[in-house]
């Protein structure tokens, strides 16, 4: 099932019978069925009628708000899962330091062997500086496992991930040029699609916690931050190599987006309307089609089983395996 993206500035968003119906200054841009879709995104200024968002709650479609820009400013739910007792048992693992830790160092253990896979499995041409980041990389991570505090993780987290978008600039073939992460905001085409990226995932993510009545802000990597949804950030950990940064790869090595799809606005890069469709139709596209010849389903499909398992995990003290792309083998 689809997401339906709206950034049409001035457009509005209402109830026509039992469709959703798209309008501009009395022109109607887009109409559509709800049987098929299982969200609704609008950014920036887009309208929605009281009618269009009770009939869209009652269809068990989610609404999620962006300003203009991309950035997520929240989200309105239909009515979730009421598991009060998942939350207790969430709340009992995180108390328990040990537990909290170990769970913490899957979580890194798991991102930097997805990082990993993405520098060996490049098809690489002369340039060799890649085997040196694999084996920094490697090198830096054979600390997680006697580390005794989840800042100390953190640490060994952010240095691997420095090394790795090294090598991961050297990946792209296209008219643009990347040296490393910035946001907040993005000063080039390639940060503001990854943070664009992120952000949606961050949304897909803290939906389906939200849905199973997961407490988001009680994160075990991420700890506890006020306002800050720590445990979708827990779980975007495992995706973000395997869906973000190779969905990105793919968008500007295959000229699927170029220049002329980006805006300038002070220090800002922005998608411009052409760019921001292309990047929209690619990530639905991405989420919900089958993984190539590894036998999965679609990454939206992933994400929800990956939550079912962390709640095996939190309920029953499973052991969690986080999403691995796939094993790394260097040469």
């Amino acid at each position: 099932m689809a997401v339906i993206y709206i950034k049409e500035q001035g457009a509005m968003v209402q109830k026509k019978g039992e469709r959703i119906m798209v309008s501009k200054n009395s022109e109607i841009l887009l109409e559509f069925p709800v049987s098929n879709i299982e969200g609704l995104a609008l950014f920036g200024n887009v309208q929605l009628t009281a009618q269009g968002l009770q009939f869209l709650l009652q269809k068990g479609i989610d609404i999620s708000y962006y300003s203009y820009s991309g950035q997520y400013l929240g989200q309105t739910a239909a009515e979730s899962s009421k598991n009060i007792f998942l939350r207790f048992a969430q709340y009992g693992l995180y108390n328990d330091a040990e537990k909290r830790l170990h769970l913490a160092k899957l979580i890194v253990k798991n991102k930097v062997q997805n990082q990993l896979s993405i520098i060996c499995n490049y098809r690489w041409e002369s340039n060799k500086e890649w085997k040196e980041d694999v084996a920094q990389i490697e090198k830096i991570a054979g600390k997680i496992q006697d580390a005794e505090t989840v800042n100390e993780l953190m640490g060994i987290e952010g240095k691997c991930s420095n090394i790795y978008f090294h090598s991961f600039g050297q990946m792209f073939r296209c008219d643009f040029e990347f040296h490393g992460r910035n946001r907040r905001p993005p000063k080039d085409p390639i940060n503001a699609i990854i943070s664009l990226g992120y952000t949606f995932l961050t949304k897909e993510i803290s939906s389906a916690l939200d849905a199973e009545s997961f407490e988001t802000y009680l994160g075990f990597l991420h700890g506890i931050r006020y306002g800050r949804k720590s445990l979708a950030l827990d779980v975007i950990e495992e995706f973000r190599q395997p869906v973000v940064d190779r969905m990105v790869l793919k968008l500007f090595n295959k000229q699927m987006l170029s220049k002329y799809d980006f805006d300038i606005e002070g220090e800002q890069v922005l998608l411009n309307r052409e760019g921001f469709q292309k990047f929209c139709k690619e990530y639905e596209r991405w989420m919900t089609e089958d993984i190539g010849n590894k036998g999965q389903t679609g990454f939206r499909s992933i994400i929800r089983r990956q939550i079912s398992k962390l709640k095996q995990c939190f309920q029953k003290d499973e052991e969690y395996t986080p999403f691995c792309w796939e094993e790394h083998a260097c040469m």
